[in-house]
């Protein structure tokens, strides 16, 4: 069969079994598709000569639901034995959905997305029992999400308007190939919103309260990976030192949050972005400065845990504030310096600044901040790993100051 160009899902049979490969083609990137960059062909290069293909696209920046049961009736179709998703964290989310479901016909979607307290720990469990089985090969075509390693899917609820966070470990790829030759091509808007994304991760995922000696090696290496090679990459794409380091990082950071999770950046983030369509690493970098505030601040309600017996997230942002060389004598002054470099990050990379900055009103934010405040306060992403457990009163605060975006380094320097 030929295949389509701007292919999302690329499927291959060979000796009479099939296997299924979902392809990435990022809304960001251009409409010539991932077969005309070159990168389907890489994948295509390592296949049987006598493999044919054929195409099935994926067309969203984040998977719908219908869009990965359409998906699963192609792998049901082709009796695939094998997937291999390349492309951005959106793709490999969807074939993480589209393996399980796969595998196990019997897995509820709605029942396995339930709100959850601890991903080691909950009513629901994940279906044990393979019908059939398709290794997941994930080959990542963007530098931020880290799913290619991670527990985790998120799957875009369109009728309810709302993201559902799916969270296993059995959801994890069999293989993840981190090639940064396939990040060379990646747009300057793409490579900022997924560099901000691992950053998040990385930030989010050190201050946890699952945080431990193991996850903060590889959180603090990914913070530092970030705020060297983002800008380079961001402003000279061609340099491969820079793009290779980023890549890293992502993969990296992934490490880190599919051990420790990640926080209420997240939750806003994805309770914002479904709301008003805004993609998910910008999402994070209009909430990120006001979240590293938030949470280096003395709590009215300390996340419990066994793992740590006091609050000491400002702490760990005053190691990293260390770790980068920021300054300061005092942990108050570290978290300041922090929160400096980050907006000076963000500014490099041309964010808008607030959530008014990308043409929202007031009065539809206003209509829309019960209903968030919800979404972020029901969203397993902070849940029970956040160094704060968050008031909605406290969750509706945050929204607002990412709307304002008033300097947080100046709100923690006036506190």
């Amino acid at each position: 069969m030929v295949p389509r160009t701007q292919s999302d899902l690329l499927q291959y049979e060979r000796g009479g079994m099939s296997a299924s490969i979902p392809v990435a083609l990022d809304h960001h990137r251009d409409q010539s598709g991932l077969e005309q960059i070159g990168h389907v062909g890489i994948v295509r290069r390592h296949l049987p000569l006598q493999t044919p293909v054929h195409v099935t696209v994926i067309p969203e920046a984040e998977p719908e639901v219908k869009t990965v049961m359409q998906g699963l009736e192609a792998l049901n179709f082709y009796k695939a034995d094998q997937i291999i998703a390349l492309g951005g964290g959106s793709v490999i989310d969807a074939a993480k959905i589209m393996k399980l479901m796969y595998e196990s016909p019997q897995a509820d979607l709605e029942e396995l997305g339930a709100p959850f307290l601890d991903i080691r720990k909950r009513v629901a469990q994940y279906p044990t029992e393979k019908t059939k089985r398709a290794p997941l090969i994930a080959i990542s075509t963007t530098s931020g999400t880290g799913s290619e390693v991670t527990p985790f899917a998120v799957l875009f609820d369109k009728e309810r308007g709302r993201k559902v966070t799916l969270a296993d470990y059995s959801l994890s790829p069999d293989v993840a190939i981190v090639d940064p030759q396939f990040v060379m091509s990646m747009p300057k808007a793409l490579t900022a919103d997924t560099g901000i994304d691992c950053l998040t991760h990385a930030l989010e995922a050190g201050v946890s309260v699952y945080a431990s000696p193991y996850t903060d090696a590889n959180a603090m290496q990914a913070i530092r990976l970030v705020f060297k090679f983002l800008p380079i990459a961001y402003e000279h794409p061609d340099d491969e030192e820079a793009r290779t380091m980023m890549h890293n990082a992502a993969c990296i950071a992934g490490l880190a949050f599919s051990n420790a999770s990640v926080g209420v950046c997240h939750a806003l983030a994805h309770a914002f972005g479904a709301r008003f369509g805004i993609a998910h690493g910008r999402a994070n970098a209009l909430m990120l400065p006001h979240v590293i505030a938030y949470n280096a601040s003395v709590p009215a309600k300390f996340m419990p845990s066994p793992h740590q017996q006091a609050y000491n997230a400002h702490k760990k942002y005053a190691t990293v504030a260390d770790l980068l060389g920021l300054g300061g004598h005092t942990i108050e002054e570290k978290v300041k310096s922090l929160l400096v470099a980050t907006e000076q990050l963000l500014d490099r990379l041309e964010f808008p600044r607030s959530i008014a900055g990308l043409g929202i009103s007031k009065e539809a934010f206003e209509r829309a901040v019960p209903d968030l405040t919800m979404m972020a306060f029901d969203d397993p992403s902070w849940r029970p790993t956040n160094p704060r457990m968050p008031l909605l009163s406290e969750l509706s605060g945050l929204l607002w100051s990412a709307y304002q975006g008033r300097s947080q380094a100046k709100a923690v320097e006036a506190a």
